[in-house]
């Protein structure tokens, strides 16, 4: 493939660490633990996030993953977002970014008036309002008011503020949609075999090796704006395992050897790649306001691991695309077979 620009290294090693280049995973698990979990406050992104990191599956496949499968769950992990992460690894990313999140949101929950005491009262009730499986944010506030916990503030958000407060905890976690209303279960009942993983310092030495891994070459910055955790010791703790390398002018590191990589990708809203960065040389500044809007980063073209375009589905089989630079014929044809890629996943059925 050829682009107007000749090949930036660190682009094309970094979209060959992300799976964006020759899309490696065969599962959804597998494509989730690619990038360590998959940003997914916007859950039909977060599939789209699958697919461009896999080959052969289809948007139902993700939804079995998470609902019926669970080889996958959805919860609170970096920064304090929902994230599509492997079970395998749930227990372990839970008890390590829980007091970090719990930290970020504790002003919000005084303000709303959501005390240590109520929160308490709301931890023992759960288990008995979830225990005959999933429920909705309305039904866990109807349970909580039979148990004689009302949930009368002013903040409409409180209730999503008191499961958040659970997932922290590692006692809940989002289970499978009904329709498009989120429901939630306990942990220990939707994945109970979900593994206990590393604790301490283990956890967060697998953290920053799972982030060099998957997003190098990248600064202390980059691992702090994706991680939300202070960079310093999660680097120390690794340091053997990594190789200083120059990444734009900044001091950085990376973990092993990856040939760069070119290709074209549409990436979903919110993807991880355009997310784990502090510094995001990948989009010029000028057309930075078209893909980061307020707390909204639309879905980009991404080419050769430079933002190109930005893209919105029409439907399931027509995407409107509009490029921010003139594409070769090869790249015109890489980017039509996307777009019937995208096409293919939404509309195959299951298995």
């Amino acid at each position: 493939m050829t682009s107007r620009r000749g090949p930036d290294l660190v682009l094309g090693e970094r979209i060959a660490r992300h799976g964006l280049a020759d899309r490696p995973a065969h599962t959804v698990a597998e494509a989730a633990a690619l990038t360590t979990a998959i940003q997914a406050q916007d859950h039909p992104a977060a599939r789209l996030g699958v697919r461009a990191r896999s080959q052969g599956l289809t948007d139902a496949d993700v939804l079995d993953a998470v609902g019926v499968d669970r080889t996958v769950v959805r919860t609170w992990l970096m920064r304090g977002t929902i994230h599509l992460v492997d079970t395998a690894d749930v227990r372990w990313l839970v008890a390590l970014f829980g007091p970090a999140v719990a930290r970020q949101f504790a002003t919000r929950l005084r303000q709303i008036g959501l005390t240590p005491s109520y929160l308490a009262r709301c931890e023992r009730a759960l288990p008995q309002i979830l225990a005959d499986g999933p429920r909705t944010r309305a039904e866990v506030v109807a349970g909580l008011a039979e148990r004689g916990i009302p949930m009368n503030f002013a903040d409409p958000q409180a209730r999503m503020y008191v499961l958040l407060h659970a997932s922290c905890l590692g006692l809940v976690c989002r289970a499978a949609d009904r329709g498009r209303t989120a429901t939630f279960a306990m942990l220990d009942d939707w994945v109970p075999s979900a593994p206990v993983g590393p604790r301490g310092d283990d956890a967060l030495a697998e953290l920053a090796r799972r982030y060099f891994r998957a997003y190098s070459p990248a600064t202390a910055a980059d691992f702090a704006t994706w991680s939300g955790l202070a960079a310093g010791q999660a680097i120390e703790l690794i340091r053997d395992e990594l190789t200083p390398i120059d990444v734009y002018g900044r001091a950085g590191f990376r973990l092993g050897e990856v040939e760069p990589a070119r290709g074209l990708r549409l990436l979903p809203a919110f993807d991880n790649y355009l997310i784990g960065y502090k510094h995001r040389g990948f989009i010029d500044d000028a057309r930075r306001p078209e893909v980061y809007v307020g707390g909204l980063i639309r879905p980009t073209v991404l080419l050769d691991g430079r933002v190109v375009g930005r893209w919105q589905l029409i439907n399931k089989t027509h995407a409107d695309v509009t490029l921010f630079e003139d594409l070769s014929a090869a790249n015109r044809r890489e980017l039509d077979r996307e777009i019937a890629d995208v096409s293919k996943f939404l509309e195959g059925g299951r298995g």
